[in-house]
Order: C-alpha cells, then structure tokens, then sequence
C-alpha cells in the first residue's frame, strides 16, 4: 500500500497478515487485490483531509473505526471543502467492490476466506496477537469486534457477487446488504450523504425572486420546508416517489406507444361508483376491500405523476439552469449517482432513488414525457376518486361511515387521505406587497 500501513492503527492490515500465515499461497493470492483494497479504504476513512497521509487515531475510549467506515468525516453545509473526506471514501469503497468483482470463482475463494475468518473469530488468542502488532492502543476486544466484522463483510461480498451473477442471467433481485457494515451499505450510505449535501448546495441555495412555490393543496410539513426554503428535501421525497413510481409502472417510463394505465376498473369499484349513495351502507366487506384496493392502487399513481411534475417544473423553470450551472452544476452528484448503475447497487442498498440523477438532462426530458403522457389517466382517476369522496362524506346523524375499524370508515380515511398528497406548485415569483 502507498499509505504508511505498519505505522498506523490499520486493523484491515494485520487480520489479512494473519489470515495469509494461515491460508494456502494459492488461495489466499487471488484475494490479495480485494483485501489491499479494505486496507485502502479503512486507512482512508481514518486519514484527515487537513493532515495528508497523516493517520489520526482516538486512543482509549474509541467510539469510531476506520476498519467499519464509520471514523469518516461528514460534509458540513457551512464547511467549504468538507465533502472532500467523503468523496475520497465514495472512490476507496467503489474500488473495494470493483476488486470484488474480478475475483475469480467467488464461492471457492471467498468461501475459503470466510472460513478462516470463522476459525480465528473462535480463538482468543487471534485477536490477541492482532492486538500486539497494532500501533499505541488498541484492545484485543476490539480486534475480535473487527474480525468478526470482516466475517460478516466478507459473506456480504461474496452474496453481492453471486447474486449479481444471478442477475445477469435472469430478472432476480439482487441481495440486500446483511447488515449496516458493510462495503456496499457504507457505500450506498456515503453516495446517499453526498447527493443530499449537493442538493442542497444547488436548490436551498436558489434565489427567492425566480420561483415560488405554492403549498396551499399541501400536507403542512412542505409548507413548513417551503417557509424554510428547504427545497432540497422536497426534491429528495419527490425523487423517492418517482422511484417507486418507476418501480410501479416502468413501461409508462419506456414505451411512448402505451396505453396508460386505467383505474377502479374492478367489480368492487363499479359497485360503488354506480350505485346511489345510500345504498353503499348495505355493500358488502369483500367489495368495500377490493374497492380499497383500487384506491390504494390510484393514490400511489397520482403520488407517483405529481412528483414527476413537481420535479419536471422545477428543473425547467427560466433561471433554474442558470442558478445551479453557476454554483457547480449537476456533475458531482450525477459521478457519484453512475457508481449505482456501474455496481449494481441500486437494487440492492438504501438511497437507490439517487440512480435518477446519473443523468440530469435525460431525467427532465423523460418526466416531461411522462406527465403529458399520463394526463387523461390522471384526470380520469381524480374524476373518480372525487366522486367516491362525495359518496363517502358523512352527512348528519350518518353514523354508519364513522365507525372505526369498519371498511367503510377505512375507505373514507383512504380517500380523505388523498387530498393531502401533492407537491408545491412552481410558480412565479410574487413580491408581497
């Protein structure tokens, strides 16, 4: 390594030294590169950026690691230059993972590593003699804690590896990360941390006489982050909606020749939409939960469709382009959002909503798309969920629809529910008089 790795606290460094006195020569060379690169990474989360090369370390009563990522220092808003230290981390995790991939058989291999790992986590005297060869202090304890880490890390990777196998073959998902530990947890955690600290460089930072927004069809937490101009957690939620949309219905996304989808076309919702409205007491359970059913379906549709627009409006606003090209552009957070698609990570980690922002211009030119594609569909389900919330309103002395625990009190509260679900409305930028 290029670090100063026997002079510095490096846990990742003497575990490997160990596992190499143990293993044969020809299985333990093929995960030389893999494991040269957690030393590279855990030397680096415990590097500082103000002391290059320079390994800090809390003697004693340590509360943060190098070898589990966690010793990495956040990106402060106030801080200029403060996700330097992440970004180096995001690029050590990322080659972590690259050598994983070259790593030839990985179940003979790696399964081999895994199973000397489990032989010294069961002897005290492992950790003991790990703990010896560190420099200043650091506990045989924890030295078990790291080795035990490393066993769980190393399971992880190789799962990671077979399961993206699979996936190359079939449709399958791939495996979530077993713990919070590990390379591809920290990974996607550090991606997620950098996009959001960009965001919100780029949008809390938009100037207040180029756009407005209207939050008067909102849930009252967007009024309160409008009041705070803090656009960037509107931005963030809008993107987990349309991730989900995607998810959801990701031919409207590809196929401009498709029909949209159509909604409470059931049994149970032409029951109700057709018959007078007092007569929906006398409706049996089973229709009122297939009916519940549909609405669950429209409500995450429109969800989905107006976080589309909420984003496709903003970025296209006169003068967006302009704010964000002029304190930095989209190119940090689209570098670090491609490692989602180039790893595979996005169907396996926390924050894979951020794989939408690979590409910025693409995104805003397929939202565009989509909401006018989507139009006739989104007027339609409205109509229709405007009609079941008359139906459902309770009149006077009408306690039939109060009664909680009922399905018909939980489609009321359903349809009631989905007054709230909007985003702000991009506006022009009004001065109070």
């Amino acid at each position: 390594s290029q670090f100063k790795v026997y002079n510095s606290p490096c846990v990742s460094a003497r575990i490997f030294a160990a596992m190499s006195s143990v293993m044969p020569d020809e299985e333990f060379e093929p995960l030389l590169p893999l494991f040269s690169s957690l030393v590279n990474s855990e030397i680096i989360s415990l590097q500082s950026k103000d002391e290059f090369r320079d390994v800090y370390f809390f003697k004693k009563k340590v509360c943060f690691s190098g070898f589990d990522y966690s010793s990495t220092v956040p990106a402060v808003d106030s801080i200029s230059g403060s996700q330097m230290d992440l970004n180096s981390n995001i690029d050590a995790l990322r080659e972590v993972l690259r050598e994983a991939q070259l790593v030839p058989r990985p179940m003979y291999y790696m399964g081999s590593a895994i199973q000397c790992l489990e032989e010294m986590s069961e002897h005290d005297n492992t950790s003991d003699a790990c703990s010896k060869a560190m420099v200043g202090y650091f506990p045989s304890c924890r030295l078990d804690k790291a080795i035990k880490h490393y066993l769980a890390e190393l399971r992880d990777i190789q799962s990671y590896l077979v399961s993206r196998d699979k996936i190359n073959q079939t449709s399958q998902q791939s495996v979530s990360s077993s713990n919070h530990t590990g390379v591809r947890y920290r990974l996607g955690d550090f991606i997620g941390r950098s996009v959001r600290f960009h965001l919100r460089q780029l949008l809390n930072s938009i100037p207040e006489d180029i756009v407005d927004l209207d939050v008067q069809d909102c849930e009252e937490r967007w009024g309160r982050a409008v009041a705070d101009w803090s656009i960037s957690s509107l931005f963030n939620f809008s993107l987990e909606k349309i991730d989900e949309f995607y998810a959801a219905h990701s031919a409207i996304f590809e196929d401009e020749q498709l029909t949209t989808p159509q909604f409470f076309t059931s049994h149970g919702s032409t029951c109700v939409l057709s018959v007078p409205r007092k007569e929906i007491k006398y409706i049996g359970n089973s229709v009122l939960e297939e009916l519940q059913g549909d609405i669950n379906e429209a409500r995450a549709f429109l969800y989905g469709l107006r976080a589309c627009r909420f984003v496709s409006e903003l970025l296209q606003w006169p003068g967006i382009a302009e704010h964000i090209a002029s304190v930095g552009g989209w190119e940090p957070i689209e570098s670090v959002t491609s490692i989602f698609n180039e790893l595979q990570l996005h169907k396996c980690v926390d924050n894979a909503h951020y794989v939408l922002l690979r590409n910025v211009d693409e995104l805003k030119e397929t939202l565009k798309k989509v909401v006018e594609r989507c139009e006739e569909s989104e007027d339609a389900c409205e109509a229709s969920i405007r009609k079941l919330r008359k139906k459902f309103l309770p009149r006077k002395r009408e306690t039939s629809f109060c009664f909680k625990g009922t399905p018909v009190y939980a489609v009321r509260m359903s349809l009631q529910c989905e007054l709230e679900e909007h985003f702000p409305a991009v506006v022009e930028y009004s001065a109070e008089i």
